[in-house]
């Protein structure tokens, strides 16, 4: 039986990496394959080879350290060392640091696992410029060939890389994904521990609505076909449908107006739709309103563009199972949710047997500089991984 996690070690290493690419009154800017992020990953390999873990980095640089177990298949655990513009500290990096304390604590026990164990910081997970989970997608052997090949030459990964980038997958007996959940959900109900059953899958619409320019004097309002009147009329449309939806959300983050001069009626208003849902068919019938209430745009057109989807996935059900008893027999409460944000463990589900765990955010807050989880609560979270990772060491 390993000995308890060190819990000062833990905490402190977090704290330590999240100063790397810290703007003060801003947050954390560690874009992936930026200055601040190749920082952060030397100093994570720095600390997996102090802990005497084997490092390696693959060609798009995903970061892995391994402790080697007896004769069985690897366990991975970990999560994404990128962040947002104006980030948090803990949104990836808890996956990571918590999951090479495990493997610390592990080895000081001086037995030696079943399985190998290994800790991942994969790259990439935040959307641009990469796309989102990019890095796990590589290793998962999930991009299409071709992928953002302009976007990439920019960093030096080519397609050799990202092929040579997929991982040995018959080799891995699980992921384990452990995050703060990105929501209110366990704090507004007081529960400790949140266990995804699956994540939602996002499908991304590109929509321009086109009319003609003219002089916002002298046109009598009649006779415009005032591209961003017809835009607005047809996001008040969709979003007062989309209220009445339970089973999906969406959002509207970017809303662009040609040729953007006070006094021209607009030529054209174009915007990106995202749509998410761990149901893909009602993301599918979801779709198909939206299509057809921007058939209803006159006097303006309005075309449609499918920019991405990524499918919804189910966590393994024995992982999820295992989480759920794992938390329960380190005393705290537990429920199963879906994640309405998207992981690493998305792509990973599609080839390995994946489950995650879910700490509380404060007041729900991710993507900020005050994403905040108390330091009682990333530690339950590592003592959960901990626990989880024994169990599948010794049962699966």
């Amino acid at each position: 039986m390993a000995p308890a996690i060190n819990e000062n070690r833990f905490l402190n290493d977090l704290f330590a990496q999240g100063k790397i690419g810290w703007r003060e009154g801003h947050g954390l800017q560690r874009l992936a394959y930026s200055t601040s992020y190749l920082e952060a990953r030397a100093w994570l390999k720095g600390k997996m080879e102090e802990a005497g873990l084997k490092t390696r980095v693959d060609g798009v640089g995903n970061l892995f350290g391994r402790l080697e177990g007896k004769n069985k298949k690897t366990i991975l655990a970990g999560s994404h060392l990128d962040s947002v513009d104006n980030g948090g500290i803990y949104d990836g990096p808890l996956g990571i640091i918590a999951a090479l304390e495990v493997l610390r604590t592990v080895k000081e026990s001086g037995e030696l696992p079943k399985h190998s164990l290994e800790v991942v910081a994969f790259i990439g997970e935040e959307g641009e410029p990469l796309g989102g989970t990019f890095g796990s997608r590589a290793f998962a052997g999930l991009l299409p060939a071709g992928y953002r090949r302009e976007q990439l030459a920019r960093f030096s990964v080519g397609e050799k890389a990202i092929a040579e980038s997929k991982g040995e997958l018959d080799k891995y007996a699980a992921f384990i994904e452990l995050h703060i959940e990105q929501g209110p959900f366990l704090e507004r109900r007081g529960i400790e521990i949140g266990v995804p059953s699956g994540i939602v899958g996002i499908t991304r619409l590109a929509v321009s609505v086109k009319g003609a320019a003219n002089h916002a004097g002298t046109t009598p309002m009649a006779e415009r076909k005032d591209a961003m009147r017809a835009a607005a009329e047809l996001i008040h449309n969709w979003f007062g449908w989309m209220d009445g939806q339970k089973e999906l959300v969406c959002n509207i983050g970017v809303l662009e107006l040609s040729p953007g001069h006070v006094s021209v009626v607009p030529e054209e208003a174009r915007f990106v739709l995202e749509l998410r849902s761990i149901d893909d068919a009602a993301v599918e019938r979801a779709c198909s309103e939206f299509s057809a209430m921007a058939e209803r745009s006159a006097p303006c057109s309005v075309s449609i563009e499918k920019l991405g989807a990524k499918p919804a996935v189910l966590l393994d059900e024995r992982l999820v199972k295992t989480i759920k008893e794992s938390a329960g027999k380190a005393g705290y409460s537990a429920a199963v949710m879906p994640s309405g944000a998207s992981h690493d463990s998305s792509p990973l589900a599609h080839v390995i047997p994946t489950g995650m765990i879910f700490v509380p955010s404060h007041n729900g807050i991710s993507h900020s500089k005050d994403e905040f989880t108390s330091d009682a609560d990333l530690i339950r979270g590592a003592k959960v991984l901990k626990e989880a990772v024994l169990r599948i060491d010794d049962s699966f």
